[in-house]
C-alpha cells in the first residue's frame, strides 16, 4: 500500500520523535556508563553511579548511590546517597543562572593527611592541569538565583595520620532558602550538624549580595574537647585533655573586608581537666564563662564582658631547676625572656577592657622538694574580684582572698597601672597562719623545728618606676621552736625569738624593704629574707636592743656597769641599772643575766697605791690629796727623794707589791659581793650572776673596772646545743 506524501511526513516525524524519545530515555544511562568508564580521564578518579535520572519536563537531574574512589581504586573517597539538581536552563538566555533546588543526602567525605600531603592532592593537580588547557574568555557577568540549597545527613571524616587521630563530623546538615544576585533583602543560610560524642553545631548566616553586609550566629553545644587531645598532645606532655564547650558567637561584617568583622558572644567551658603523664590533674575548672562584648582584631581592640571561673584548680610543683608547667608545656627558661619582650612589644598597641574578673572557690596545691624533703601546701576558697580593667586606665584594683591550709587567711589588694607594670601598690594581710606548716623550711634554713606558733603578716608595698618601698609588720604568737643541728644559715632562731617576745609572748617585727627592681642584681625574695635574717641575727648578737624595750631604758646604757678602780660598792646610778636588770629578768621569764667582772689588775694596783698614800697624806697633813694635788706631789717626792717621779710610780715604790696585789683582789671581791648582795636583797630568787672574768681573757688587758652585761637563756642550756655553746661564749650587749 502506497503512502501518501502526507502520511510519509507523519511517519518520518513520528519515527524521529520515537528515536528522540528513546534517545532521551537512554541518554542518562549512556551518560552514566560513559562517565563511569572514562571517569579517570574526565574526573581524575574512578567513579561509580548506581542510577542517573533526568526529568525533562522539570529539568531535574537525580543521581543515586554515587562513589568516587581513592587513587588506589578500592577505598571510597566521596560518596552520597542522593543528589537532586533542579535547573531552569532557559533562564541562561537572559544571562541568569538559576537553580531551583540543589539537594544532597547522605554525603560521606573521607580526608586523609600524612606529613604535609592530603589524599586529594592528585585531584588538585588534575584539575589545575585541565584548567591550564582551557582557553580563558571573558564573559559577561551573570546574575544568579539559587534556591533550596540543602545538605542533609552528611558525614565528614578527617584522618590525621601524623598524630593518629580521626575526627568525625556526623549528621552535618544545612539549608539555604535562597541566594539571589541584586535582591534587596538579605539572603539567609542555615547550617547544622551533630558531633559524634553528642552536642551539635548550628549557624545562621544572613548576607546582602548588593553591598556585602552580613551577620552570622554560630552556636556550639557540648563540643567535647577530648576530640582535640592528639593535637594538644603534640605541644604538651599530657594524658588527658577534657571538657565541654558551649558557645554562641555573633559575627557582623562585610564581604568586601571580612578581616574587619566584629565578633561578640559568650563562651562557656565546663568540667575542663588536664592531667599530666602521671594522670595527676594540674589544671581544671568546674566552669569557665567568658563574655565577649566586641572583638575587633583588625584594630587590636578587645572588649571582654565578665570572665568568671567557678572552682578552678591548679597543681604547681617546683624543683631546684624548673616546675611542672614548664615541663608539661616544654618551655625552656631561655625562651621566656625573648617571648616576654615580644609580648610587651605586641601589647603596646593593643586596647583591651574586661568589665569584671571573678574567681570563686578556687583551689591550688603547691609542692616542692627544694629542701630535700617533699613540701605540700594547700590553698582553698580562693576568691578574686576586680573593678573594670581597661588598658587605657590610669589605675586598676584587684582584690583577692583565700584560706591557707584550711586555717589561715590571706587578703590582698593590688593596684596597678596597666600602662606601666613597674608602678603598683600591694597590700597584704595574713592571719592565723600556722607556722608548723612550714617546718620543713625552718629546719632546712635555720636548723630549727617549729613546734607551734601563729603568724600574722601585714604589708604595704609601693613600686614606683621599679623602685620598691615596702613596709612589713610581722606578728608571731605562741611560737615555740626546737633546735636541730644544721641548717643552711644556722640562725640563732630560738634565742632570737626568746628575746623578741614581748610581755604577752608575742614577737613583733618591722621589716622595711627597699630596692630598685630595675637592677638585675636585685631579687625581692632575697631582700626580704636578708632583712628578716638581719633582724634575727641582730637580736641574738645584741640582746639588749630587744630587751631594753621591756623596761623602757636606752640599750646603750646597759652594755656594762662601769666603776673606778677603787670602788667597792655601786653608786646610785648603778643601783638603778641593777634594778632595771632585775625588772628585765622578771619580765622575761627564763632570761639569764651575767655580770662579768673585767679589770686590769696592774692599773688597779697603781690606783690603789695612790689611794693608800693619799690616806697617809690625809693622816699626816689633814688634807685631801684629790683636792690639793700640788701638796700631794711634794709629799710623795720628799718621801721618794725623787723630784721627777710620777705620782703612780712613786706610789708603787712606797707600797709593797704583795700588799697591793692582795688589796686589789680584795677590792674586786668586795665589789662583786656587794653587787650580788644588793641584787639578792631586792630579789632573793634572782638568777643574775656576778662572776670574775677569767684572768687570761685578752679583754682584761687595759680594761677599766667594769661589770660587763651578757644575756642568755636559762631553761635550755642543758639540751639546746646552740645556747649551750653560748654558755661558754655568752651574748653580750657590746
Amino acid at each position: 500500500m502506497a503512502f501518501s506524501i502526507k502520511q510519509k511526513k507523519y511517519w518520518i516525524i513520528g519515527t524521529v520523535l520515537i528515536l528522540l524519545l528513546i534517545t532521551l530515555l537512554l541518554l542518562p544511562t549512556l551518560i552514566k556508563n560513559y562517565t563511569t568508564k572514562n571517569s579517570k580521564e574526565l574526573f581524575g578518579r574512578q567513579i561509580n553511579v548506581e542510577k542517573l535520572n533526568y526529568n525533562y519536563f522539570t529539568s531535574t537531574a537525580k543521581i543515586i548511590d554515587f562513589k568516587m574512589l581513592e587513587s588506589n581504586d578500592s577505598d571510597t573517597f566521596i560518596s552520597f546517597d542522593t543528589l537532586i539538581v533542579n535547573l531552569e536552563p532557559f533562564r541562561l538566555l537572559f544571562g541568569e543562572k538559576n537553580v531551583e533546588q540543589f539537594y544532597i543526602k547522605g554525603l560521606d567525605v573521607n580526608i586523609k593527611m600524612k606529613d604535609s600531603s592530603f589524599n586529594f592532592d592528585d585531584l588538585i593537580a588534575f584539575y589545575s592541569k585541565s584548567a591550564d588547557t582551557v582557553n580563558e574568555t571573558e564573559e559577561d557577568a551573570f546574575k544568579y538565583d539559587l534556591s533550596k540549597l540543602e545538605l542533609k545527613e552528611a558525614n565528614f571524616y578527617f584522618d590525621d595520620q601524623n598524630v593518629g587521630k580521626e575526627t568525625h563530623i556526623e549528621n552535618f546538615s544545612f539549608f539555604i532558602p535562597q541566594i539571589v544576585w541584586n535582591q534587596g533583602e538579605k539572603s539567609k543560610a542555615d547550617l547544622a550538624f551533630n558531633f559524634k560524642n553528642g552536642g551539635y553545631f548550628k549557624s545562621d548566616l544572613n548576607i546582602n549580595p548588593v553591598n556585602g553586609d552580613f551577620d552570622a550566629t554560630i552556636e556550639v553545644n557540648r563540643l567535647n574537647l577530648n576530640s582535640f587531645y592528639e593535637y594538644v598532645a603534640q605541644y604538651a606532655e599530657i594524658n588527658d585533655f577534657n571538657g565541654s564547650v558551649n558557645s554562641i558567637i555573633r559575627i557582623v561584617g562585610n564581604t568586601q573586608a571580612p578581616e574587619k568583622s566584629l565578633l561578640s558572644g559568650e563562651v562557656e567551658v565546663s568540667e575542663f581537666n588536664m592531667t599530666d603523664k602521671n594522670d595527676k590533674a594540674f589544671l581544671k575548672t568546674d566552669l569557665a564563662k567568658i563574655g565577649l562584648n566586641e572583638i575587633d582584631s583588625y584594630n587590636s581592640a578587645y572588649k571582654i564582658g565578665t570572665i568568671e571561673l567557678q572552682r578552678p584548680y591548679i597543681y604547681f610543683e617546683m624543683d631546684s631547676i624548673t616546675n611542672n608547667f614548664f615541663k608539661i608545656f616544654k618551655i625552656e627558661d631561655d625562651s621566656i625572656e625573648s617571648q616576654t619582650n615580644e609580648s610587651n612589644n605586641a601589647t603596646a598597641s593593643i586596647y583591651y577592657e574586661i568589665e569584671k574578673l571573678k574567681v570563686n572557690s578556687g583551689l591550688m596545691d603547691y609542692s616542692d622538694n627544694l629542701t630535700g624533703q617533699r613540701f605540700d601546701y594547700h590553698l582553698n576558697d580562693i576568691a578574686i574580684d576586680t573593678d573594670k580593667i581597661v588598658s587605657t586606665a590610669e589605675w586598676i584594683t584587684i582584690y583577692s582572698d583565700m584560706l591557707l591550709n584550711n586555717r589561715g587567711t590571706l587578703k590582698s589588694k593590688l593596684g596597678i597601672n596597666p600602662k606601666a607594670y613597674d608602678n603598683l601598690n600591694l597590700d597584704i594581710v595574713i592571719e592565723n597562719f600556722l607556722l608548723s606548716d612550714i617546718n620543713i623550711y625552718a629546719n632546712y634554713y635555720t636548723g630549727h623545728n617549729v613546734l607551734k606558733g601563729d603568724f600574722y603578716y601585714y604589708s604595704k608595698s609601693k613600686l614606683t618606676n621599679g623602685a620598691i618601698n615596702s613596709e612589713n609588720q610581722l606578728l608571731v604568737k605562741n611560737v615555740s621552736v626546737e633546735n636541730q643541728k644544721g641548717g643552711l644559715y644556722t640562725l640563732p632562731l630560738k634565742f632570737a625569738l626568746f628575746l623578741l617576745k614581748d610581755k604577752n609572748g608575742d614577737v613583733n617585727l618591722t621589716v622595711p624593704v627597699r630596692g630598685d627592681l630595675n637592677d638585675p642584681e636585685i631579687n625581692v625574695g632575697k631582700l626580704v629574707w636578708t632583712t628578716i635574717k638581719n633582724k634575727i641575727t641582730g637580736a641574738a648578737s645584741d640582746p639588749i636592743g630587744a630587751l631594753a624595750g621591756l623596761v623602757n631604758v636606752k640599750p646603750e646604757d646597759y652594755k656594762a656597769l662601769e666603776f673606778s678602780y677603787t670602788d667597792t660598792i655601786p653608786n646610785e646610778e648603778q643601783y638603778t641599772k641593777l634594778d632595771k636588770l632585775l625588772e628585765m629578768e622578771t619580765a622575761k621569764e627564763g632570761l639569764k643575766i651575767k655580770l662579768e667582772h673585767f679589770i686590769d689588775t696592774e692599773l688597779q694596783s697603781k690606783a690603789l697605791a695612790v689611794e693608800a698614800l693619799g690616806q697617809k697624806f690625809y693622816t699626816d697633813k689633814q688634807k685631801d690629796y684629790r683636792k690639793d694635788e700640788k701638796a700631794f706631789k711634794r709629799y710623795i717626792r720628799r718621801a721618794t727623794k725623787n723630784d721627777t717621779i710620777s705620782i703612780e710610780d712613786a706610789a708603787l715604790m712606797l707600797v709593797p707589791e704583795a700588799e697591793l696585789n692582795a688589796l686589789a683582789l680584795k677590792y674586786q671581791a668586795v665589789l662583786r659581793r656587794n653587787t650580788s648582795a644588793y641584787l639578792k636583797s631586792k630579789k632573793p630568787n634572782t638568777n643574775i650572776e656576778v662572776v670574775a672574768a677569767p684572768a687570761a681573757e685578752p679583754e682584761q688587758t687595759g680594761s677599766q673596772n667594769k661589770l660587763k652585761i651578757t644575756f642568755d637563756m636559762l631553761s635550755v642550756l642543758a639540751d639546746d646545743p646552740e645556747t649551750a655553746a653560748t654558755a661558754e661564749n655568752p651574748r653580750s650587749s657590746d
